[in-house]
């Protein structure tokens, strides 16, 4: 191997060994928690922090990389030589600097480092004392100390080898270029779809293993990269206090039970079949007035099932359908709070409840659970069991997505088998997100992108009835709720190609229905609804504690019917009321479309729902 290509390859080790060093620091300063762990889960956090520690290693090497290519020219060798040095040490100073505050932000706030800090910056005396009771000479010192024993461990690696470079032709310098410009390839966490995030690094059902495998730096910059150290909220029209009242009761933090209101389910404690389907809209189902003949299986099912007809997505994509599901949260503009572990964390969650209740819980998925750190947001809600992409064998991964949603059917049927109930087992359904390349016969005839996206949609509503027809055999049937609702909706490329923007019906109206053994009535539900209602509905239909904690959501059979829903997108939202909808913008600053009677009260309680989710997201 050439001296240069060692060179580069003793860089990339560099900051391997610096980010090892550095998480063995956090564990042994965190020794209390550390010695919970098994050892095998120590051993963990630096096995599954290996990908965001090369991930970050190589974007701090680029530079370097692309410096020690103009070592080709001998008159630029000596240049070269003390920028990548200063380059290193530099570098060197503010990751250990982040790492010395780590352990004081995560001692006093039990999270990991992030761009937040940096609102606290312009009051260095309170930033110190928010530092509280902890060891802050200790910090001090290892800031220092790894400051000093890894800079000096860069000069004397790179110094004296950058110094004995022999010359070589300039045209050398192309492939070491190219080399760096491969640096991508780790950067973002191999070739796979899905770049590397947060949750590359989750792999435990304990938090604390999670949050230790995480990279400091790499934490610390993706967060400031994608704006989490603001703190304004754009989205203020009037008081707080005023707004909370106007939308939402204040966060309570009652334990009790609540009155479950009209109970639709039988048996105290039937177990939960959540069925979370991938872009399943209203539009698509002929009993909410959708294509006739898309998904037979749904509507023969809403026959004998609870449909509820008034169902709207709190946003657009899977994350925020999850977010919405499982924990209640509205969708924020410019941002989905899953994306954010150290702000996902701190929600209710649905599982949760129902594992502090005594559930088995289980989450399944035939795509990468990377994606969106949905396997950080699985994992903060205590589900015992996590089943992605990488569970399945590599010959089902027949679509860009991953394993199709009859190869996951038949995993979650069998897995069901031998259960006792209580369970809260949720599948989230992939086939029907683009490209739509579904398997089996054509059930919707058509090559443009609205039939191929109908087609995928039935080849779902297909495998889900098989599911169902063999589950309805099942001893834990009969004491099984199942619900199936969507992540999102999607307008229809052709039909609705005149809809408004981000309008109601057209873009966010989506199917609910509840089924199984223990549903005691079935029907239509008839008012309106949202997302968020669901986790605290089903907690009251079970009796249980808790649905009070999800402020933004309320038990649909308890109190007065919604009067309005909301949703969330870029830089706006949506109203629905029981007359009309609206949509407002952002940047025009005005209701850019809408139907029925809606006007100046509609929009203010639009305005004051943006204004207390937004400020809520904030203070997570």
């Amino acid at each position: 191997m050439s001296p240069r290509l060692k060179l580069l390859l003793y860089y990339l080790l560099y900051w391997l060994a610096f980010f090892a060093a550095v998480r063995l620091v956090f564990l042994a300063f965190f020794f209390r928690e550390t010695r919970a762990l098994p050892a095998a889960t120590v051993a963990g956090t630096f096995l599954h922090g290996l990908r965001l520690d090369l991930a970050a290693a190589s974007y701090l090497s680029f530079i370097p990389f692309l410096l020690i290519a103009l070592t080709a020219s001998r008159r630029l060798t000596g240049v070269a030589r003390w920028l990548i040095l200063g380059w290193t040490i530099l570098a060197t100073a503010v990751l250990a600097l982040l790492a010395a505050a780590d352990l004081g932000i995560f001692r006093e706030w039990g999270r990991r480092i992030d761009a937040a800090v940096l609102q606290y910056l312009t009051h260095p005396r309170e930033s110190w004392a928010a530092a509280g009771g902890g060891p802050r000479g200790l910090m001090l010192g290892l800031f220092v100390l790894t400051t000093a024993g890894f800079g000096a461990l860069a000069w004397r690696t790179f110094g004296s080898r950058l110094r004995r470079l022999p010359p070589v032709h300039p045209a050398a310098a192309l492939p070491l270029v190219f080399l760096a410009v491969l640096l991508v390839i780790p950067a973002r966490g191999g070739i796979q779809q899905i770049p590397v995030n947060q949750s590359s690094a989750y792999f435990s059902p304990l938090p604390f293993a999670n949050l230790a495998a995480l990279n400091v730096g790499w934490n610390f910059f993706d967060s400031w990269h994608r704006g989490l150290n603001r703190r304004d909220n754009p989205y203020v029209s009037m008081p707080m206090d005023s707004a909370v009242a106007l939308c939402c009761r204040p966060e309570a933090q009652s334990t009790e039970a609540v009155e479950p209101g009209t109970r639709v389910i039988h048996g105290d404690r039937p177990s939960v079949l959540l069925i979370v389907w991938e872009s399943f809209t209203a539009r698509a189902v002929e009993r909410l007035g959708g294509v006739p003949g898309a998904t037979p299986v749904f509507d023969s099912l809403a026959r004998d099932g609870l449909l509820f007809r008034r169902m709207y997505a709190a946003g657009d994509r899977t994350e925020k359908g999850l977010a919405a599901i499982l924990a209640g949260s509205p969708t924020i503009p410019n941002g989905s709070i899953l994306t954010v572990p150290s702000k996902s964390r701190t929600l209710p969650m649905l599982s949760r409840d129902l594992d502090s209740a005594g559930y088995a819980t289980a989450f399944y998925y035939g795509g990468e659970l990377g994606f969106a750190n949905i396997r950080s947001f699985v994992l903060e809600g205590r589900f015992d069991r996590v089943v992605g992409k990488e569970d399945f064998p590599r010959s089902t991964w027949v679509s860009k997505w991953g394993a199709h949603d009859e190869v996951v059917a038949e995993r979650l049927l069998t897995d069901l088998g031998p259960l006792s109930s209580p369970f809260f087992y949720v599948w989230l359904t992939q086939s029907s997100h683009e490209p739509f390349d579904v398997p089996g016969p054509v059930r919707v005839p058509g090559s443009d992108g609205e039939s191929r996206f109908l087609n995928s949609l039935a080849y779902t509503d297909h495998v889900l009835g098989e599911f169902l027809r063999r589950a309805s055999r099942e001893p834990w049937w009969a004491g099984t709720l199942v619900v199936i609702v969507a992540d999102h909706s999607k307008k229809l490329e052709k039909s609705d190609a005149g809809a408004p923007y981000k309008s109601a019906r057209t873009w966010y109206h989506i199917p609910m229905l509840w089924t199984g053994g223990a549903l005691a009535a079935g029907g239509i539900m008839d008012q309106l609804a949202g997302q968020t209602d669901i986790a605290p509905t089903i907690l009251g239909q079970l009796g249980l504690p808790g649905g009070d904690r999800y402020r933004f959501g309320r038990n649909l059979f308890a109190g007065p019917p919604r009067a309005w829903t909301y949703y969330g997108f870029d830089d706006g939202f949506g109203l629905v009321t029981g007359d009309g909808s609206l949509v407002w913008e952002h940047i025009p600053d005005r209701i850019t479309s809408s139907t029925g009677p809606v006007g100046s009260a509609e929009l203010r309680i639009g305005r004051a729902m943006l204004q207390v989710t937004y400020q809520d997201y904030l203070d997570r």
